[in-house]
């Protein structure tokens, strides 16, 4: 028992850490709002591959100069003469588009230009930002600080689930957009910049059932 009961305590030591990188790592940044503003989206840097040296063997491990990840390969061991090792054609034009798209830089592309989801999590009925949704309205505070959106107003748009009448959502809806507002203003975004609308549950996410929690959330477009 003793030993079950150390597994289970080292096993929830290391899931905790894991789960929460995992959350960070989905949280949009400043850059991913200023792509999704303005389709400005930059590039990311490609791994570029390292051919080996006098002082780096074939076979030792290869540390990408822009991930910091190491990446060993063993050694080919070669089984038939250099005479038979020639590739034929198609095999290499295989491998010549396999090495293009591994050094093509990757770009994030928004779904949609101009609006953006400002992935803030409200309970049921409640318009307060968390701690979590002030670190997220400090990025998009960011993103707007950038030279692409410095002279940009944008329209924050509040949404709720169906649960309960039109009118309370209506309401509920606009004191989300306008907690968001509020708190852009206080991060130094000027209030002319910003432009604050409620639409209750009229507008669910496509797909998605308007009871869905998912609909009670604020998005951003670009109005000019």
């Amino acid at each position: 028992m003793r030993k079950l009961g150390l597994s289970l305590l080292l096993g929830s030591m290391v899931m905790a850490p894991c789960a929460a990188l995992s959350q960070e790592a989905s949280a949009p940044s400043a850059d991913d709002y200023v792509c999704a503003l303005t389709g400005d989206c930059g590039e990311a840097e490609a791994d570029e591959p390292q051919p080996a040296t006098a002082t780096q063997p074939s076979g030792t491990p290869r540390v990408s100069a822009t991930r910091g990840f190491s990446l060993s390969r063993p050694t080919p061991v070669q089984t038939r003469p250099k005479a038979t090792q020639t590739a034929p054609a198609n095999r290499t034009n295989r491998n010549n588009q396999r090495t293009a798209a591994n050094n093509t830089p990757r770009q994030v592309r928004p779904a949609q230009t101009g609006r953006v989801d400002l992935r803030l999590a409200f309970g049921p009925g409640s318009s307060s930002l968390s701690a979590a949704a002030q670190a997220q309205v400090q990025a998009f505070a960011e993103a707007l600080r950038r030279p692409q959106l410095a002279n940009v107003r944008v329209r924050i748009e509040g949404h709720t689930d169906s649960s309960g009448s039109r009118a309370i959502n209506q309401t509920l809806s606009q004191r989300r957009a306008q907690a968001v507002a509020d708190y852009l203003v206080s991060q130094g975004i000027a209030a002319n910049r910003l432009e604050v609308r409620g639409y209750g549950f009229d507008r669910p996410l496509p797909g998605t059932p308007a009871s869905a929690r998912a609909n009670r959330r604020v998005e951003a477009v670009r109005i000019s």
